[in-house]
């Protein structure tokens, strides 16, 4: 059996207990065409192209990290519609409270491979014009606007799936293309962050704070022309996302709204969970009109997240659509013609709901266990520790120091790892990090921090009691 690449995120012990799970071939169609599914809002006489990237293996609560190279269309024209998600060999979509797309990039780098990206071009990094997170949100343009496409360019496809369950699962990460074969209006993508320019733009919120946590960036727009579409992507425990014009009395071009799922939904009595799950849904904003932006002028985008509790790992970005042009002076009207596509879900909740993370246990020998703390007495220490990241350990695994220490984390495995806060009084997350890096952290707020590593969250955790002296 040949294990895909992105297995090697697992132990051993687990990948020797999968067998030989991966899909027989031809079970399922590599790629086929069909008419445009309902959330592309796209014309039906249209075609939508459809392409299955697997099969793979997700063992035991494991966590999948991939880059693939995959295909565009296979004609020349403009995308009008584009969706993403995971099925399994017999092409049905799988629930998220089994296997999660915890979120999917797509990147274009034309035919030559050198189209940069448009909000960071002095990035080695091609131009990003599709992504999702957990909410599962389509891409969608107003009619007569179109993201051209030839099947000369060249895409990736940038990935992360949760497997939830005790068993290993078979998978297909599926995309739909809706495209229309005429020459639309061309659109720009350009994704406009808190944290820009960086490969992973991820910050903690790390709670005790007001109700509402707010980070803002002011980034300025390459190109005049008009936005046309505006999406969000947020992670748990957000409120919102606001796209506002500075220059025209910092009014909001587009607020995106996460709706979370109901309490009764399953992914909320997933244990354990692997994460804080995000929302269910973020509202998307068209106009035919749209706004105009001028060359050189600064957006301001805002993040706002729940401030009271710890929010690991999260980020804020703006996805715009704009169809470059000349635009009038001044600040042109608000378009009349806008339209927001709402959560299309009953029963969804507006305010991020407060959850318990908590650390569990795998062993090979049953599902995860949710345990207090890793086995193994708690270490006192004077003053600041030194842990060892190894491959699948935190060394020593519980500490006990005092307010005001310090902790350092010394990676030493050849794959990634991190260490990520799963709960605790103030939130924090190291980035993903392999052999010869490091990460340090002081701890200023006595009581119990309970930390895993987000890419492996029960095979490897770790306790720290911070004394108060």
């Amino acid at each position: 059996m040949r294990i895909p690449v992105a297995l090697l995120v697992l132990p051993l012990a687990a990948l020797a207990a999968c067998g030989d799970t991966v899909a027989p071939r031809g079970s399922l169609p590599r790629s086929e065409v069909t008419s445009p599914p309902p959330e592309h809002h796209a014309d039906p006489s249209l075609k939508t192209y459809v392409f299955r990237v697997g099969p793979y293996v997700a063992g035991p609560y494991a966590t999948l990290r991939h880059t693939d190279r995959v295909q565009p269309p296979p004609v020349r024209g403009s995308i009008v519609g584009m969706d993403v998600r995971v099925v399994d060999p017999s092409g049905e979509a799988i629930p998220q409270y089994i296997t999660m797309l915890h979120h999917n990039v797509f990147t274009n780098g034309g035919p030559d491979g050198r189209r940069r990206d448009g909000a960071c071009p002095h990035r080695s990094l091609n131009e990003r014009f599709y992504g999702t997170i957990e909410e599962l949100r389509p891409l969608t343009l107003p009619r007569g606007y179109g993201y051209p496409t030839s099947p000369r360019d060249r895409w990736k496809m940038i990935w992360m799936v949760m497997n939830h369950r005790s068993s290993p699962r078979n998978l297909f990460v599926e995309y739909r293309v809706t495209v229309d074969p005429h020459r639309l209006e061309p659109v720009k993508p350009y994704w406009l962050s808190v944290i820009p320019c960086v490969s992973d733009p991820q910050y903690t919120v790390r709670g005790g704070g007001r109700a509402t946590h707010r980070r803002s960036k002011s980034l300025q727009v390459p190109v005049s022309g008009r936005i046309v579409g505006i999406g969000g992507h947020l992670h748990g425990g957000s409120k919102g996302l606001a796209l506002t014009q500075p220059r025209c009395g910092d009014r909001t071009l587009a607020y995106s709204r996460p709706t979370y799922a109901p309490a009764r939904d399953p992914l909320y009595r997933v244990k354990p969970l692997l994460h804080e799950p995000d929302p269910k849904n973020m509202s998307w904003w068209q106009s035919p009109t749209g706004w105009a932006v001028r060359r050189g002028e600064r957006l301001r985008v805002t993040a706002l997240y729940d401030g009271r509790r710890p929010h690991m790992r999260v980020m804020g970005i703006s996805h715009v659509y704009l169809a470059p042009g000349e635009v009038p002076a001044g600040c042109a009207p608000a378009p009349r013609d806008g339209r927001t596509l709402g959560p299309g879900i009953g029963g969804g909740r507006s305010a991020p709901p407060p959850l318990r993370l908590t650390l569990a246990r795998y062993r090979g020998d049953g599902r995860a266990r949710e345990i207090s703390r890793p086995p193994g007495r708690v270490r006192p220490l004077p003053g600041d520790a030194t842990v060892r990241v190894k491959s699948y350990s935190f060394g020593p695994a519980s500490i006990s120091i005092p307010r005001g220490a310090s902790v350092r984390w010394l990676f030493r495995a050849r794959i990634q790892h991190d260490a990520t806060l799963a709960s605790g009084p103030r939130g924090f997350a190291a980035p993903y990090s392999r052999r010869g890096r490091s990460y340090l952290r002081r701890f200023g707020v006595p009581g119990e921090y309970r930390i895993y590593c987000s890419l492996h969250p029960v095979y490897m955790s770790q306790y720290v009691r911070v004394r108060r002296r």
